[in-house]
């Protein structure tokens, strides 16, 4: 049996029954929600294992493209799928035990947010891409609200009206493309650019979309939403925000520069201007995560920080920036989550998310703070964590394009080094007097990441060689011929 239509529908269908399982039981409402994680999880592996011979492919009805929505997927979305689910699952683990009131909404949300990521990462249609980047979102604006206090409102409605015009460009982007070539089919579209001179409208569709998705990877100047946004969510949701959600507009450039107008002189343009925003936004996270007090304000500038790495990479687009590119993007996730789950903890215990109020916190919680270091020192680039490997293979890819970007990842590495040893300090030997509070199950879920940061570090080559290569390998003649012969 196919396992997308699965992987997609499940979080759908949960989150649709949850209310009403709500109403029953709010207690055997969060199992449920958790279930349907877990279900998620299963399937996107299942679909992991299915792609490593080609892409798989499912049409929803039986309609074939034009007409019907046909979902695609390779080896780089399967993985990224299979990322974004486990991760999802053990943070919804989390929140069993950091959400308080709300439960049933929460989580209703939370799987709509998980139902829009795995379908943008699987789809194969344009216009369902923009279908789900607007469930995706729509769930997050009002997960960013969740505390309805004034900050998480101003911050979720400054996200929300940004975050629709990112939308509404690409709307006009895909328009374009409709009127110029009459499909959205990805397969298809790639098929008519590569084997025809029809370029129409190129260089406008491209950098109409490429601005949008810049809009949802928080890539300067686009980027200004972001360090509300984050910090104002409860820190699971932060977690997603930084950890995958980010991830779409990354994912979507890579699939429509790359699969769509791959070797397209339009491409190679656009990449240029990847490269130099993607370095200023580097340079501008590290140094603002060297400036504020707010602990979660300081990861959301370091997630500024890693995609503008990604954003350059892209922009290199050699297979070898790529193949780092998808490395980075999970290893990135995973410690990311990490540090906001973390902090989390700390921010529960001290009730404020300002260091000078955190002094001493890391003391109360001794797991909490290893977690933390860990993932603080991993997304530093110490070894042998594993954002260390993927950071490796972006020096080696930016070295052979320019020494100059081998220079900024390194420099802008010190700098946030520098902000993460600085929090790890005051929050383990500030002079601050805090009672342990016990949370054994958000406690045990860091513990566990973390193990899984230090095993990913030590396997991270085999990752790269094993996945991201073959993943970059598969191009997009692979894509093609699955999409329209499957």
């Amino acid at each position: 049996m196919n396992p997308i239509p699965l992987a997609v529908l499940t979080p759908i269908a949960f989150a649709f029954t949850l209310p009403l399982i709500g109403k029953l039981s709010k207690s055997v409402a969060k199992a449920y929600a958790v279930l349907g994680t877990f279900l998620t999880m299963l399937f996107t592996f299942e679909v992991f294992k299915s792609s490593g011979s080609g892409p798989l492919t499912y049409t929803f009805g039986g309609w074939r493209a034009p007409i019907g929505i046909v979902y695609e997927v390779d080896t780089m979305s399967a993985f990224l799928g299979l990322v974004t689910s486990t991760l999802l699952f053990l943070i919804a683990i989390y929140s069993l035990e950091y959400i308080k009131s709300g439960e049933v909404w929460y989580f209703t949300l939370y799987l709509g947010l998980e139902a829009g990521l795995i379908g943008v990462l699987y789809t194969g249609d344009l216009f369902n891409l923009f279908v789900m980047l607007e469930v995706t979102s729509v769930a997050a604006y009002a997960l960013v609200m969740f505390n309805r206090d004034l900050q998480s409102l101003r911050a979720g409605l400054k996200y929300a009206f940004i975050g629709a015009i990112g939308t509404t460009l690409y709307f006009i982007a895909m328009g374009l493309l409709y009127r110029t070539y009459g499909t959205l089919n990805m397969a298809q579209l790639a098929e008519i650019v590569h084997s025809s001179d029809v370029v129409n409208a190129s260089l406008a569709i491209l950098l109409l979309a490429t601005w949008a998705f810049l809009i949802k990877a928080a890539i300067f100047p686009n980027h200004f939403w972001l360090p509300d946004a984050h910090p104002a969510a409860p820190s699971p949701i932060s977690a997603v925000l930084s950890g995958l959600v980010v991830n779409v507009g990354i994912y979507s450039i890579a699939r429509l520069y790359f699969t769509l107008y791959s070797g397209l002189p339009e491409v190679k343009s656009l990449g240029t201007l990847l490269i130099i925003l993607g370095a200023i936004s580097a340079f501008l996270g590290a140094i603002m995560m060297n400036v504020h007090s707010d602990i979660k304000r300081i990861i959301a500038y370091s997630t500024i920080m890693h995609m503008g790495y990604l954003s350059m990479a892209l922009g290199i687009g050699s297979s070898l920036a790529l193949a780092s590119a998808v490395f980075h993007t999970f290893n990135h996730a995973v410690a990311k989550s990490l540090l906001f789950l973390s902090a989390g903890i700390m921010i529960q215990i001290g009730g404020s998310r300002d260091l000078r109020d955190l002094a001493g916190i890391g003391r109360t919680n001794p797991l909490a703070m290893f977690s933390f270091a860990v993932a603080a020192l991993s997304l530093a680039g110490i070894p042998p964590l594993n954002v260390f490997s993927s950071k490796v293979m972006l020096f080696t890819a930016f070295l052979d394009w320019n020494p100059a970007l081998a220079g900024v990842l390194i420099v802008t590495s010190i700098m946030s080094l520098v902000a993460y040893v600085k929090m790890m300090r005051v929050l383990w030997l500030g002079c601050g007097k805090k009672e342990s509070v016990g949370m054994p199950v958000m406690t045990g879920v860091v513990v566990a990441i973390s193990i899984a940061v230090i095993v990913l570090g030590l396997v991270g080559p085999w990752i790269f060689k094993g996945i991201a290569l073959p993943a970059v390998a598969q191009g997009w003649e692979s894509y093609v011929a699955g999409g329209l012969g499957g």
